[in-house]
């Protein structure tokens, strides 16, 4: 597939999680992933990390395609902002549109949306390319993917429901999922994540980077990272839940620091709630090497109803 003969090339990442290319215009592209149980979180639902390699490839991608034939780029920050909830088992499509391309300055800008099969809006979209002179790995984008069927794996199994987690208190709910009471919930299984420390208002644990989270440098795609950083920044909003309270992020940017190797150590998380209103918690995240390297940081604002 080409875009003004450039070669769009399908990730390994993008390969194990279904995401492929729908359609492409001059001025951008648009992507589809099929939503289901594999991407729902402890609750049983899908959030935005169910869509965070959806969103990087198809509008931080779409400043790539923008570039000239042998330019290249990579996102330096993806900002996602929630409408409706999105839906459990469905086809989503995400459309980049690039904005602006500085060539001489290196960076582009691009936005776009999510939407469900019906049409409706799900997330809104904004995106920070800069050129970089890295080589595209070829061999990565046809090299065979591993099997990430979690349809069975431990993350799926019988659990108490998402209303009844929700009458609990949020913070034995995360202190559970750490002590491997509560399943973390597929797309926790899929990622690798384990919640190791747990304290009202902040999560701290580790992941590990797999040869399928490689984007086509080599390197661990920001769709990942913008997976984890939702998934962390949410238990952390959950610690200061009261029973009966649920929550939801609302707005999450991530910013893109280093791109750690896919065949790198285990990969640091901490989210810590900076401030607990009544109805929105804003909560930081700042993922690491293990010997404390920054790798990308994360806001979110999440809400509590």
């Amino acid at each position: 597939m080409t875009q003004d003969g450039k070669a769009l090339l399908d990730d390994p990442v993008n390969t194990a999680l279904g995401v492929r290319l729908h359609s492409h215009a001059a001025d951008g592209l648009t992507y589809a992933q099929l939503l289901g149980r594999r991407f729902h979180d402890h609750r049983g639902q899908s959030t935005l990390a169910s869509v965070g390699v959806l969103v990087e490839t198809a509008i931080a991608g779409t400043v790539y395609a923008a570039l000239p034939g042998g330019r290249r780029s990579v996102a330096a920050s993806l900002t996602v902002n929630a409408a409706q909830p999105l839906p459990d088992a469905d086809e989503v499509v995400a459309q980049g549109r690039s904005r602006h391309v500085d060539l001489q300055a290196g960076t582009g800008l691009a936005s776009g949306v999510v939407r469900d099969s019906a049409g409706a809006v799900c997330a809104t979209v904004s995106a920070r390319g800069v050129v970089v002179e890295r080589p595209v790995d070829h061999s990565g984008a046809t090299a065979p993917v591993q099997d990430l069927d979690v349809e069975t794996g431990p993350g799926v199994q019988t659990g108490p429901s998402g209303d009844e987690l929700a009458e609990r208190l949020g913070l034995d709910v995360v202190q559970a999922i750490a002590f491997g009471d509560i399943p973390r919930g597929p797309l926790a299984d899929l990622l690798g994540l384990e919640v190791r420390l747990v304290r009202t208002g902040s999560v701290t644990g580790v992941f590990t980077p797999q040869e399928w989270m490689a984007n086509s440098m080599g390197t661990l795609q920001g769709g990942v990272l913008l997976a984890v950083a939702d998934q962390v920044c949410g238990l952390a909003a959950e610690t200061a839940t009261d029973p009966g309270e649920r929550y939801r992020v609302l707005d999450l940017r991530t910013d893109f620091v280093r791109s750690p190797e896919v065949s790198g150590p285990d990969i640091r998380f901490e989210a810590d709630v900076v401030r607990a209103g009544r109805r929105i918690e804003l909560v930081e995240a700042r993922i690491s090497t293990d010997r404390g390297r920054l790798l990308t940081t994360a806001w979110a604002s999440v809400q509590r109803y």
